[in-house]
């Protein structure tokens, strides 16, 4: 996530995916996944900032649009 283009070991669009499966099979079981429809938002999110194709970390880089800057904390 520190690295300005990680190397892909998964996609953001494969979490999307994977996201919105559990989301619709949690669904059909009535069982609620506040926290993993939070996620998907994200991933979606990131999606929206043509981040598709990017390393899933990609998604901590949303804080940035939020002023907290990641890749400098140490």
């Amino acid at each position: 996530m520190r690295q300005k283009n990680p190397p892909v070991l998964s996609a953001t669009t494969t979490f999307v995916k994977d996201l919105g499966i559990v989301l619709a099979t949690a669904k059909a079981v009535h069982c609620p996944l506040f926290l993993t429809a939070a996620a998907h938002q994200q991933f979606i999110r990131a999606a929206s900032y043509g981040w598709e194709g990017a390393d899933d970390s990609c998604v901590g880089r949303l804080w940035e649009y939020m002023g907290v800057d990641i890749r400098d904390f140490d």
